[in-house]
């Protein structure tokens, strides 16, 4: 297997299944938790509070139906 070319300084971010190089950033968050976005070969990352969640809508649908409330799907009919 041919060897990576990996940055002289900084990190790189490397897929696991075929090895390939996904994005370069210079800087890693200083910080327990971050959210890291890409676009493209651009990296940034967002710290997280002690107090944030990340989760998806569904998750949010599914805490409201067990907290008791009746969600109602949207409609494609838009009035």
């Amino acid at each position: 297997m041919d060897e990576l070319p990996l940055p002289t300084t900084g990190f790189a971010l490397v897929r696991c299944t075929d090895r390939a190089i996904v994005t370069y950033f210079e800087t890693f968050p200083e910080c327990d938790r971050a959210l890291m976005y890409r676009k493209g070969n651009v990296c940034s990352f967002m710290p997280l509070a002690d107090d944030e969640i990340v989760a998806r809508p569904s998750l949010m649908v599914e805490l409201m139906r067990r907290a008791g409330y009746r969600v109602i799907p949207t409609s494609d009919i838009m009035l």
